[in-house]
């Protein structure tokens, strides 16, 4: 894939909104991941930065999938 770091964020942020224009909680976690790259080009000394988000990440589609299977 050409591009740069930011373009599987950016590929994956085109399927965020539904066709009424809401953002959809699923789809947007999913591209939130795709950000974890990004900061590990930043070094080791963002490795906790990068853990804290990807457990918030995580944390955030366990709920949702709870949600669901309520």
């Amino acid at each position: 894939m050409s591009g740069t770091v930011f373009t599987p964020a950016l590929e994956e942020l085109e399927h965020v909104k539904s066709e009424q224009g809401e953002i959809l909680t699923k789809p947007f976690l999913e591209s939130c991941k795709h950000i974890l790259p990004v900061i590990d080009k930043f070094g080791a000394a963002m490795a906790l930065v990068k853990s804290d988000i990807g457990g918030n990440i995580t944390v955030c589609l366990c709920q949702l999938l709870c949600l669901t299977l309520m």
